[in-house]
């Protein structure tokens, strides 16, 4: 049944009985305290009573020569309602019996061989005392006995009123029980609110931080920080769509109006056959390209939180292996490289993808260049890393397009790179490469001067 309750009517009978059992044992140990205290004092009373009684006896024998005459008239001026006082002698004849409205307790005292008891007489509760009473001629026992009814009657009504402050208690409980639950799950509730609102599709939705910094302010900002970037996944996921879906129709397209050209005039012409043909195929090899390099993008994306042990590979070896390629493709391009550390460094990363990362920037460099291409690839060592920097002399980039040119499909000047055959993915791929191996990035640029590329990688243990 308690499982189909809210948290906050579960707080509530929670608190409520959790106070209630608290309030129980409280009163009954009070109750118990209170009744012992209470008997404790009936007990010193007639102790005192005692006390009392014999002090006068024994002044009454020394004035009248030891004579207990007017003994018995003391005792009647003295005698309280419910009380008896007795005297008998070690033989066990009473002298003196003087009670008021008291029951006969003779054979109770005979048979108690406590000094003190507590017994019920006839329905009636009393305490009973038997002092020894020995004096210069006189040796017997001295009775006290006191009904306590009015103590059990006070007992009962301090009960009476514990239980009812009890259920008082019960009641404040549940009350201050559902007020507090209303209050510490206030921001709880205002969080449910907010994943309903995202849940239909309103991802702008933020729940408000308090200022109390207690675990429901931690848990709402992380919250926040966690919808930011699910918001953030989702606008690159759409930008990605949006973007993947622009460049895909363009060539479909263009494959589309030459094969529909083809089909109704150009299969007798050879020249526009050719042309249309040659156009498909440069189309399509553009489309397997950019297929090609969405699957990379994506495969290094799920291998983030794989924990890889990477084939190490030499720096300058790479390299140069790299540049030698370059150098026998493009005759009028410059390259310098320069080693400042003199010898080959052993990196932390697999030759195929620092092969890979090379190509990419230096692809970029030639394809972003003017008539004279040049392109310096400079290796030094910073901050513990191998720090290789690849500048050249191209077009350059602005300060505001430099903040997004690792964004999946992002070009500075649309135009002129799809006219070169650059889908804007490369750099994207670059970045989650290095990042892959425990890398950096960075980028520095002035539009038309040139672009420098700095990477930093780790060495190999």
């Amino acid at each position: 049944m308690l499982n189909n309750l809210s948290v906050k009517w579960k707080m509530t009978i929670f608190s409520a009985v959790f106070i209630f059992f608290i309030f129980i044992i409280c009163n009954i140990i009070q109750l118990i305290l209170i009744h012992t205290f209470t008997l404790k004092q009936e007990e010193e009373l007639l102790y005192k009573r005692a006390k009392e009684v014999q002090t006068y006896i024994s002044e009454q024998l020394k004035l009248k020569e030891q004579n207990l005459s007017g003994t018995e008239i003391f005792f009647d001026k003295i005698i309280e309602k419910h009380e008896m006082i007795r005297i008998v002698d070690e033989a066990g004849n009473e002298l003196y019996d003087i009670s008021e409205d008291f029951p006969d307790i003779q054979k109770e005292m005979l048979q108690q061989p406590n000094r003190i008891v507590r017994t019920k007489v006839e329905g009636e509760d009393l305490l009973l005392l038997k002092e020894p009473l020995k004096l210069e001629s006189f040796s017997g026992t001295l009775e006290i006995g006191k009904n306590v009814e009015t103590f059990d009657t006070f007992i009962e009504k301090v009960f009476w009123v514990l239980m009812l402050g009890t259920l008082l208690s019960l009641v404040l409980s549940l009350v201050s029980g559902l007020i507090l639950a209303r209050k510490l799950l206030s921001p709880i509730r205002i969080l449910a609110n907010t994943m309903r609102k995202i849940d239909d599709q309103q991802f702008q939705e933020r729940v408000p931080v308090l200022e109390t910094k207690d675990e429901f302010s931690q848990l709402s900002s992380i919250f926040n920080s966690m919808m930011d970037k699910v918001e953030g996944s989702i606008l690159k996921q759409r930008r990605f769509i949006e973007d993947a879906s622009h460049e895909l129709r363009t060539p479909l397209a263009v494959i589309h109006g030459h094969l529909s050209l083809l089909i109704r005039w150009g299969k007798d012409n050879k020249e526009i056959l050719e042309r249309s043909l040659n156009i498909s195929i440069k189309e399509t090899n553009r489309m397997i390209e950019l297929t090609n390099e969405l699957l990379q993008l994506s495969q290094l994306e799920q291998k983030e939180n794989e924990i890889s042990h990477p084939n190490p590979c030499y720096a300058l070896e790479t390299i140069e292996d790299v540049l030698c390629n370059y150098k026998l493709i493009h005759r009028d391009l410059i390259i310098v490289c320069q080693n400042q550390s003199g010898t080959d460094i052993l990196l932390s990363i697999p030759p195929v993808q620092l092969k890979q990362i090379l190509i990419n920037i230096i692809d970029n460099a030639i394809k972003y260049s003017g008539d004279q291409k040049e392109i310096t690839l400079n290796m030094s060592d910073e901050n513990g890393k191998c720090k290789i920097e690849i500048s050249d002399n191209g077009y350059g980039i602005s300060e505001e397009d430099l903040p997004y040119i690792f964004d999946r499909f992002y070009r500075v000047d649309k135009a002129r790179s799809r006219s070169k055959g650059g889908n804007g993915l490369g750099l994207s791929i670059v970045k989650n490469m290095v990042e892959e191996n425990n890398g950096e990035i960075k980028v520095k640029s002035i539009l038309g001067e040139g672009t420098a590329v700095i990477l930093l990688l780790p060495y190999a243990l």
